[in-house]
Formats: C-alpha cells, sequence, structure tokens
C-alpha cells in the first residue's frame, strides 16, 4: 500500500487541474469512510456496536453515534446497559441541536431510571434544552414560559443544587427578553400613533414588570400617549381623555418626583385641567 507522500505525490490524469484531483481523492476518502460506517450499522454485534457508538460520541461524531445508539436502545431495555445507553441517546440529540427531541429524552430517562444518581441532571437538562429553544425576543415566547416553569420547578425540586444559581440566572435571561418583547410591543403601537392602546399597553407592561429598569420613560410615555389621543378626539371623548392625563401625570410625578420628563408633564396636565374648566365652568 503506498505511503501518504507517496499517494499526494501521483501524479494527476491527463485533463485533471491539481484541485480536480484533490476533490477526486477526498471524495474517495469519503466513500471509504461511508463504506465503514455502513459495516458497523450492518454488524450483528451488538457489543461491538456499543463501543464505537460511545467512541463516535466522545469524538464529537454525534450523527454517526445517534443511529447506533437508537438501535441499542431497544436492544438494550431492561438491561444493566440500558441506563448508559439512554444517557449517551438524549445527550447525542442535544449536541445536535435537537432541544425538543432532546428534553422529551431527558424526561423520559427519569421516567424510566428513577432510581437514577442522574435524575437532578437530567431535571436540569430538560429545562435547559426548553431555555435553548427559546426563540429571540421578537418571536413567540410560549418555549420561554415553558423553559421558566421548567427551572423554576427544577429549583424547587432540587434547592441545595450546585445548579441553583444558574437556573436562577437562566430565569431572569428569560424575564428580560419577555419584557423586551413586552416593551416593543406597545412601542410599536406607540409608533404607529395609535396611542389608546400605546397607553393601554405600557400601562399593562407595568403590571407584569413592576421591576422594569425604564419605569420611568414608561410612565412618561402613558401619559404623553393620552395626551396625544385626547388632543386629537372627538369633543364628546376629550373630556375623559384629559381626565386620564391629569390621573398618568400624578401617577409620574408621585413615583419619580425628580422625573426629568416632569416640565412637560406638568405643562399637559395644565391643558387638561385647563380644557376640563372651560368645558366645565360650575
Amino acid at each position: 500500500m503506498p505511503t501518504a507522500i507517496h499517494f499526494l505525490n501521483v501524479k494527476p490524469f491527463k485533463g485533471f487541474s491539481c484541485r480536480q484531483w484533490v476533490l477526486v481523492c477526498l471524495l474517495s476518502l469519503g466513500l471509504v469512510s461511508c463504506d465503514s460506517y455502513s459495516k458497523i450499522l450492518k454488524n450483528p454485534n451488538l457489543t461491538f456496536k456499543y463501543g464505537k457508538a460511545k467512541e463516535f460520541y466522545l469524538k464529537g461524531e454525534y450523527f454517526k453515534a445517534q443511529p447506533l445508539l437508537e438501535e441499542l436502545v431497544s436492544a438494550y431495555r431492561g438491561s444493566e446497559l440500558s441506563e448508559s445507553i439512554y444517557y449517551y441517546y438524549a445527550y447525542c440529540d442535544f449536541q445536535m441541536g435537537a432541544y425538543l427531541t432532546a428534553a422529551y429524552h431527558f424526561k423520559q430517562f427519569n421516567q424510566l431510571f428513577p432510581a437514577s444518581p442522574k435524575v437532578e441532571e437530567m431535571d436540569f437538562m430538560f429545562a435547559y434544552c426548553m431555555y435553548m429553544d427559546s426563540p429571540i425576543y421578537a418571536l413567540d415566547q410560549s418555549n420561554s414560559l415553558k423553559a421558566i416553569e421548567g427551572l423554576q420547578l427544577f429549583v424547587n425540586k432540587h434547592p441545595n443544587s450546585l445548579r441553583v444559581d444558574q437556573c436562577n440566572f437562566i430565569i431572569e435571561q428569560l424575564r428580560d427578553k419577555m419584557r423586551l418583547k413586552a416593551y416593543e410591543a406597545a412601542m410599536l403601537f406607540y409608533r404607529m400613533e395609535d396611542y389608546r392602546a400605546s397607553a393601554v399597553s405600557l400601562k399593562q407592561l407595568l403590571v407584569e414588570y413592576p421591576d422594569l429598569a425604564d419605569r420611568e420613560k414608561i410612565k412618561w410615555l402613558i401619559t404623553e400617549s393620552y395626551y396625544k389621543l385626547a388632543s386629537n378626539s372627538i369633543e364628546s371623548k376629550k373630556g375623559l381623555r384629559f381626565e386620564q392625563v391629569i390621573l398618568a401625570h400624578e401617577a409620574l410625578e408621585e413615583e419619580f418626583p425628580n422625573s426629568v420628563y416632569k416640565t412637560q408633564s406638568r405643562a399637559m396636565a395644565r391643558e387638561a385641567k385647563a380644557y376640563l374648566t372651560k368645558s366645565n365652568p360650575s
């Protein structure tokens, strides 16, 4: 058999460029590799397959380990090796980014092996998979909610776990993402000049997330939204809406007496009061 050096020194066929020859060589090596892997899949020796599955897994070749482990899960069900096989099987999906499938397997692991010392780890990985599948803030946050629920359940179930701090940190990250989504949704109404929806959404935002860092700005935007809504309303609706301006201003000033928006907010409140006084001279 030629050495690697001899192999690389073989002159390309006439009409082939060096680049084309390298591609042909790589394709040939790939075919040999595929043929070798195919033989492993067809090998009837389960012990051999288990060894190869672990070898592929430890090398990071999860796409090769997964089909072998899937076969072994059924073949070794109820045996001493069953727990170890299922453990690698669940992590293969996780490592390949199939987080929802992995979450299912991590949860299934604890149902199949409730006495396993890995129960805590599996509980964490189930919740962590939901976190990993949580999308960017602009998309639907259903999985973020499920992740928060799973992580909180883990903290409640394993209060002395070393993973509790990590869980709390992730929960806060997810809540930040949901806060941002809610804030952007409310601000979209504001930018679209739908001031009624803007005021309602921003008020709801403060109810759902009372610890928002931008509370002062949001309270100001509520005041401004009500003011713009009132200013552009028909006469029959102006009175009630200017009353909302005054209430929003008072809420802002009560919580933030030195607000940077104090001057604008007071001016709007004065205008609202002047309108109401003129409308109801008695």
